[in-house]
């Protein structure tokens, strides 16, 4: 009994290993494009799930109209209303996601969408988490050095706009940081 148990074990594991080799290089995916953004201006109205305000909605357009996001193939938002409204003017397929898991996220963006350029839209405590998870860095220094632990970053609770790029191409993270802003275009005409 031992042995057929041994030899059934060692069956399973040449049957299963093309599947889990396959599954392994799946998961190597070596170019993708992911714009990383924290949704956009929500409404002030107490809720635990607000929708985007009037400047919010007109920043979500003004995100649909950028030439580079019009290269998306998918869009990635959590169960909240404000994440799925900065997605609202964007024509691509789009998804939902457990900000819970960011992990398990990246491997989908890897696995389902290898080789296209994904939108990914979190909040102010994940979207610096994704954008690590994804190869992405922050650099932070003090008087010039660089600190001998990681602190922990989270962007400001005002912080709308800020649109993070992380590229993945010929094995090498670039990055990059876009912003859109029209209450920044309004303040500047009052001044």
């Amino acid at each position: 009994m031992r042995r057929l148990i041994t030899a059934t074990a060692c069956l399973a594991t040449i049957v299963l290993s093309p599947t889990v080799m396959a599954l392994e290089e799946e998961s190597r995916c070596n170019d993708y494009d992911v714009f990383v953004l924290r949704h956009l201006e929500k409404a002030d109205d107490g809720s635990r799930d607000p929708s985007l305000n009037s400047v919010g909605k007109k920043n979500a357009r003004t995100l649909a109209e950028l030439p580079i996001i019009e290269e998306a193939s998918h869009s990635f938002y959590t169960p909240y209303k404000r994440t799925y409204e900065t997605l609202e003017f964007i024509e691509t397929e789009k998804s939902v996601y457990d900000p819970k898991q960011t992990e398990k996220l990246v491997h989908k963006i890897k696995q389902q969408h290898c080789g296209e350029t994904v939108l990914v839209v979190g909040h102010s405590n994940t979207v610096p988490g994704i954008i690590k998870a994804l190869g992405g860095s922050f650099d932070i220094t003090y008087a010039g050095q660089k600190l001998s632990s990681e602190p922990v970053i989270m962007l400001n609770e005002k912080d709308y706009g800020s649109v993070f790029r992380v590229t993945l191409h010929n094995e090498r993270i670039h990055q990059q940081l876009y912003r859109i802003n029209s209450q920044s275009d309004e303040i500047r005409k009052k001044r």
